[in-house]
């Protein structure tokens, strides 16, 4: 019988995921049409996966090879993806996750059972992913593009920076030229992402990047007491650096870089003289930090 690896994506991880997804939007009050519409299915599809437990697709996930926290990961961005209405980049961003779990080499354990032809030394599934920091941040872009976020943006605007491995120079680095302002209260790039478009965030990145080569990607959104006050609740780890004194970008640059470590999720920094206070929040990728923010901003939308 012809096999292949593809199917573990199409057959196994994409059903189970789009159930717990439907779920999840029902929780969030979408009606069954509505679900049905968003998720590219049936509203009879909808109700059959609403009138299941959700361990039945939990065990499968888990059988192919994803921990609770995976999955959870996995469903969470993936939320926010489909409330932006991009098409495109929910196909982006599930087909990058699942041809990134078969790099890993994440579900050959599953896919020996199922075919125990399959020698224990094949790898390949290695060489499927290749990563494009592009995609990656269109998808960012497209969650960013949420209401909820608007009043986390500062007076001098927001970035998110994403840097190619082992960064050499800001042309290394990929941001939105123009930052990211609101338009209708909606937080809005002002262009397409761009290779060496933020020298602000750039120059924290590339620091930060070579000295910890995981940490690729940074935003910086606005700091206030009630920013302090959803990162605690978060339990988030931050550091807070400053104020200065006539706080250059580049001062500030360096203060940010030097006091990160990988343990932390956000730096602060407190500004000076005509120079608003700004946090930094940190990630491995775009989706990841604009995960965190996201988080914020629906913590900072309930303190009043």
């Amino acid at each position: 019988m012809l096999d292949t690896p593809l199917s573990l994506i199409t057959d196994v991880l994409l059903p189970n995921i789009r159930a717990l997804e439907a779920k999840r939007l029902r929780n969030l009050g979408m009606s069954q049409s509505r679900i049905a519409s968003t998720l590219g299915v049936t509203q009879p599809a909808v109700k059959q996966y609403l009138d299941i437990q959700d361990r039945f697709y939990l065990e499968k996930l888990h059988d192919l090879g994803l921990t609770d926290d995976e999955i959870n990961n996995i469903l969470d961005m993936l939320t926010d993806v489909l409330l932006s209405g991009d098409i495109k980049n929910v196909m982006d961003f599930f087909t990058s996750v699942g041809l990134s779990y078969l790099s890993k080499l994440r579900f050959c354990t599953f896919h020996r059972k199922l075919n125990p032809k399959i020698p224990q030394d094949c790898s390949i599934c290695e060489n499927l992913y290749r990563e494009d920091e592009e995609e990656e941040m269109n998808v960012a872009l497209s969650m960013i593009q949420n209401e909820i976020i608007s009043p986390l943006i500062p007076e001098v605007l927001s970035n998110i920076a994403y840097a190619r491995k082992n960064p050499k120079s800001l042309e290394d680095i990929i941001a939105v030229a123009g930052r990211i302002t609101k338009i209708r209260n909606l937080p809005t790039p002002a262009s397409k992402p761009m290779w060496g478009a933020s020298k602000h965030l750039g120059n924290i990145l590339l620091y930060v990047s070579r000295k910890y080569p995981e940490i690729r990607s940074v935003m910086n959104i606005k700091y206030d007491e009630k920013i302090k006050k959803c990162m605690d609740e978060l339990k988030m780890k931050y550091a807070i650096v400053g104020p200065h004194d006539y706080a250059t970008d580049e001062i500030i640059e360096t203060a940010v870089s030097m006091v990160f470590r990988p343990c932390l999720d956000a730096v602060v920094h407190l500004g000076g003289k005509g120079v608003e206070p700004n946090t930094y929040i940190f990630g491995k990728k775009p989706v990841d930090v604009v995960k965190k923010v996201l988080n914020i901003a629906t913590k900072y939308s309930s303190i009043s």
